[in-house]
């Protein structure tokens, strides 16, 4: 399911008057969970689970092709955790 698949899905369940308003409440969804995590805060859904963001501490990695070693910086990077309903669904 890609973003079009999940917009159309919206649009369908909630009666949304046109495919564009559901694009537009989609793509508000994404945006204040992006905002809010970039933010350095974190977005509790109930029922789904916890957005926020994780530090990478800089590392040295192996270049496979050449066996050299490169040096990885530090970066933030998101992180989902799931809701034990939302695994309770994956694992059936």
């Amino acid at each position: 399911m890609n973003k079009a698949d999940v917009i159309e899905e919206f649009r369908q369940r909630t009666d949304a008057p046109s495919r564009a308003a559901a694009a537009r409440s989609v793509d508000a969804f994404i945006d204040i969970i992006v905002g809010t995590v970039a933010a350095g805060q974190e977005v509790r859904i109930g029922g789904l689970g916890v957005f926020d963001r994780d530090y990478r501490k800089a590392r040295e990695a192996r270049n496979p092709n050449t066996n050299e070693v490169v040096e990885v910086p530090g970066k933030w990077v998101m992180r989902f955790r799931p809701s034990t309903k939302v695994k309770a669904a994956v694992n059936k």
